[in-house]
């Protein structure tokens, strides 16, 4: 944990990660309360936190430099089909660079972790928005899951300093 008074900036790959915990507990809080829509939507969030940690760690196409090579507030990356950089967005469009962190991998865990992302293909912010009657307590729990294998794996990352 860094030193509050520190004058250093804290990484963005830690903020991120902070982010991914965050909403994590408040996900699980509401889930365990049947609040499943506000719930739902925070395990995505969760999920989309953790995972950018971990590219912003382990991989070199993954930046907080936009597609004009300016510094920004949010992360972007490189798409090897559109040649070109493109935002990162939320955990819907961050499906796209999973397989940036399996490229060249095989540890069972991360490419568990990695598979039960598509979880969240069908899961969108704009639900935000929505009066959640949609919401089905089945999806919810799996989405549980999925970010709880990913969070797990982000932890175990940050601990070897490595993804295996």
């Amino acid at each position: 944990m860094p030193d509050e008074n520190a004058d250093d900036e804290v990484s963005v790959e830690y903020q991120y990660a902070c982010a991914a915990a965050r909403h994590f507990h408040d996900a699980v809080y509401l889930h365990d309360d049947q609040r499943l829509p506000t719930a739902d939507h925070l395990f995505g969030f969760a999920a989309e936190c953790a995972v950018k940690s971990l590219l912003l760690r382990f991989t070199t196409e993954v930046s907080m430099t936009n597609g004009k090579g300016q510094p920004s507030d949010k992360p972007w990356w490189y798409n090897p089909d559109k040649n070109k950089m493109e935002w990162l967005g939320h955990i819907d469009h961050v499906l796209q660079t999973v397989s940036l962190l399996t490229h060249g991998r095989n540890s069972p865990e991360l490419l568990q972790a990695m598979d039960r992302l598509s979880d969240f293909a069908s899961w969108n912010v704009a639900d935000r928005y929505t009066d959640g009657t949609t919401v089905e307590a089945s999806v919810v729990a799996c989405r549980r899951e999925a970010a709880t294998l990913v969070l797990t794996l982000h932890e175990q990352a940050v601990i070897t300093g490595r993804l295996s």
